[in-house]
This record gives C-alpha cells, sequence and structure tokens, in this order.
C-alpha cells in the first residue's frame, strides 16, 4: 500500500473544474508529477498535488490534503464559498453522507445549513456529539434565522451557528478553525 494515497485525473480534473486532458497536459509539459499503474493510467500522489498547489497558488483537494485540514461540507454553496477561498472542502449531497464522511475519517471541520425540513440539524449535532469519534469534531451550521432555532442548535453542541445574514463570514471562520497551513 503506497504511504501518500494516488489520485486519479478524473478526481482532480473533477475538483479543479478542468477538463482531464487539462490535467494531462500539465503531467506532460512537467507541470504536475504523475506515475502510470500498472494498467498505464496516470496517478498523481497527494504530496505532488499540494506542491503543485502551492506552485500554481490553486486550492487543494480535499483528497489530498493532510487528514487535519479537510473540511466535510453538505450543500455545494457552502463548499463553493470555501473553495473560493483556498479551503479544501469535500462535498456531500446528503446531510447523513457528510456526517459519515465527518466521523469516518478524521475531519477538521463539519459545516452544516440548517436547511429545515425533515433532516433535524439540532438531532444530528447532538448525536455526533455522543459519538467518541466526533465529540471534539468542530461544528458550524449556516443559515439559521430563527432565534429559538439557534439556541436549540448551539445547546445541541454546535461550535458555532452563523445567521444566515453572516454567511459570507464562513471561510474566514473555517480558516480560523483550521488555523495555519
Amino acid at each position: 500500500m503506497p504511504s501518500t494515497p494516488l489520485l486519479r485525473l478524473s478526481q482532480l480534473a473533477r475538483f479543479w473544474e478542468k477538463n482531464p486532458n487539462t490535467i494531462l497536459g500539465w503531467i506532460r509539459l512537467g507541470r504536475l508529477t504523475a506515475i502510470r499503474s500498472p494498467g498505464g493510467h496516470y496517478r498523481v500522489r497527494a504530496t505532488d498535488v499540494r506542491a503543485f498547489c502551492e506552485r500554481e497558488g490553486m486550492p487543494v483537494p480535499p483528497l489530498a490534503a493532510p487528514a487535519s485540514r479537510r473540511v466535510v461540507v453538505w450543500t455545494a454553496p457552502l463548499a463553493r464559498a470555501l473553495r473560493a477561498h483556498g479551503v479544501p472542502v469535500e462535498e456531500h449531497d446528503d446531510p447523513y453522507d457528510a456526517m459519515l464522511a465527518a466521523a469516518g475519517a478524521a475531519a477538521a471541520l463539519l459545516v452544516l445549513p440548517h436547511a429545515g425540513g425533515s433532516f433535524d440539524v439540532a438531532a444530528a449535532v447532538a448525536a455526533l456529539r455522543r459519538a467518541a469519534g466526533t465529540r471534539t469534531l468542530p461544528i458550524v451550521v449556516v443559515a439559521t434565522t430563527a432565534r429559538a432555532r439557534t439556541g436549540a442548535i448551539e445547546r445541541a453542541g454546535a461550535t458555532r451557528v452563523l445567521p444566515r445574514s453572516h454567511a459570507s463570514d464562513l471561510p474566514a471562520l473555517a480558516m480560523e478553525i483550521l488555523g495555519p497551513a
């Protein structure tokens, strides 16, 4: 088993919103170091991706980010806001998938929106606080408007609740929680 994760070109292309041929071009030009798999496919070491991102001023994909900086997010708008500020984000379309990802592989931060509907974010935060692996996981909940609901989420154990009017503060708050790179 390799000591550093190997990433497929398609994973990098999806994160950077580029065509896989663009990633292949960077490899062929020597800008991005890659190895060939036994099947002849290119793979890129996570350490090489991080070095490339630092040189090129690009955001580090969450799969290449050190585990201590992994941010798990439910919903695309929050993920986009964080990525725009260089925060490595692992995005999920389902709140339960996001919670399992955060609990299963040492995330540094979990970001959940208060979307209402059938997902009870206060109950989810309380459940995460009861589990040994996520007791100290920072959890930020965004876009809550009702003061009573904010209180319930805070009492459940959320690290921070950002009202909708302060959602633009999320990237700065994430960087504050993550600390220096």
